[in-house]
Order: structure tokens, then C-alpha cells, then sequence
């Protein structure tokens, strides 16, 4: 949809740098309709924001670009990507890959259209360069006012790990830990029930779809809205209760 801007950063909602990244959308397009999927990111992490990106962008209607603000790296050039329905305004810093598997470039632009940029302090790039040309790009729909077309295999990319089968089960990995404390896993729901999962030797028994007749506290198998397995505490924390965070192997069995 022209006009729309969906963000994600790792900026927090203490500062003024959401605000003021904002202010610079509607300086350069008044009309912008601008999205908040997070600004929780975990500092640095591309691949935290890569995950959040997979899970959102099927969400947005056709023309919709995306703007991520995820930036550890000055040396990665700002790069818009196009695929059929949509734009990413971001550093070429693999940030697009786990989206890219699912919607596929069709084009890269090196961003060099240097008259929209915001001239300030800093190293600001969301605020000064992604922003102007975000803005921008959401009103003209086509990147080539904005930058020069590149190779595709221009992109750096990279792949998370996929569950691995052994047996009657799946060597899974925990992928990210939500707000909740919920454990997302690397293997989706293809309707077959687990009957267990194993962390460090315990097993959790119980699979339930709609978390009713549970107990507080309680540790289940579950699925979560982007159709990820997932191990949930029940109004808890299964993250705090397990002592687990990201990365840790978690073993499904059917």
C-alpha cells in the first residue's frame, strides 16, 4: 500500500530516537502511515531482527516498505530490496535474509540519492539516510529515483539452523524468547501433535493448543500465532523456569 512504513529497531522507547526517526518520515512524506512492529530488537542482534521481520511482513498489504534499523555495522551500505510486493530500506547486513526465503528479491539498490539525506551529529543512519529515502520510496514506489541496481548476489544473506530428524523426533533449537518468556522453536506447526519435548534431561509431556484447564505455572507444548512450536509456562515464564534462552537444543518427539 503506497504511503506505508512498517519500523523495527532495537531503539527502545526510552530516548527520543523513535520520535525523532519518525519526524523525519512525515518531514519528507506528510501523507506516510507509519507501522511499529518493534522497537524491542536486542541491541545489535540482525539475526533478532531478521526472525521479527519473518514473522510480520506477510501481514502488510502490496507497497508496503520496510524500514529496519538495525545497524551494528557502519561499513554495510545502505541498500533498498525489492521483491514483487514489497520494499526493505535497511543496511546490507543480511538483515532481509529469513524474509528473502519466503519472498524473493527481485532487485537491490545502493542508496545514493544523498540530497534527500538529513544532515546531523552522529552516526544515525536510520534517522538521517533509511528514513529520508523510506519515506520517499513509500510515495514514488520504485527504488530507481534513489540508488544504483546492483546483483542480486550483491546481498549478504544467512540461514538459521534447520531442526534436524532423528528417530520418532526433531533436534530443534530455541530461535527467540518472547515477551512472555515463551520458547519459539525452529520447526513449525504441520498438524501432527508432539507427544514431548526434552530440555537438559526434563521432559515436557503436555501438548495443548487453546491453554485451557492448565495450571499457573504449568509447562506445556504449544503453538505460537506464526505457527512455530513453542514451550510455554502457563502466566509464567518457561524461559525463567528452565533457565533457557536462545540457541539452547530442545528435542521434539512424535
Amino acid at each position: 500500500m503506497k504511503n506505508t512504513v512498517a519500523l523495527i529497531t532495537d531503539f527502545g522507547l526510552k530516548d527520543s530516537y523513535v520520535g525523532s526517526l519518525k519526524g523525519v518520515l512525515l518531514q519528507n512524506n506528510p501523507d506516510i502511515r507509519v507501522v511499529d512492529i518493534t522497537h524491542g530488537v536486542r541491541p545489535f542482534d540482525v539475526v533478532d531482527a531478521a526472525f521479527k521481520l519473518r514473522c510480520s511482513f506477510r501481514y502488510f498489504p502490496s507497497g508496503t516498505v520496510f524500514l529496519i534499523g538495525v545497524d551494528p555495522n557502519p561499513e554495510d551500505e545502505p541498500i533498498i530490496v525489492s521483491t514483487e510486493r514489497y520494499y526493505i530500506v535497511c543496511p546490507n547486513n543480511g538483515v532481509a535474509s529469513l524474509m528473502l526465503e519466503e519472498e524473493p528479491p527481485e532487485s537491490v539498490h545502493l542508496i545514493t540519492a544523498s540530497h534527500y539525506f538529513l544532515e546531523g551529529p552522529g552516526n544515525f543512519r536510520a534517522r538521517n539516510i533509511f528514513a529520508p529515502i523510506a519515506a520517499n520510496l513509500s510515495n514514488f514506489q520504485s527504488p530507481q529515483y534513489l540508488g544504483d541496481e546492483v546483483e542480486v548476489s550483491a546481498l549478504k544473506l544467512f540461514r538459521i539452523p534447520s531442526p534436524r530428524r532423528e528417530g520418532n523426533g526433531y533436534e530443534c533449537i530455541v530461535l527467540d524468547v518472547d515477551s512472555f518468556g515463551n520458547l519459539i522453536l525452529n520447526l513449525r506447526y504441520s498438524g501432527t501433535n508432539p507427544k514431548g519435548a526434552f530440555i537438559d534431561g526434563r521432559e515436557i509431556a503436555r501438548f495443548s493448543e487453546d491453554f485451557r484447564n492448565l495450571q499457573e505455572g504449568e509447562l506445556f507444548i504449544s503453538v505460537n500465532p506464526e505457527g512455530y512450536f513453542q514451550i510455554v509456562a502457563f502466566k509464567g515464564s518457561a524461559s525463567r523456569q528452565l533457565k533457557v534462552g536462545r540457541g539452547k537444543s530442545v528435542r521434539l518427539e512424535f
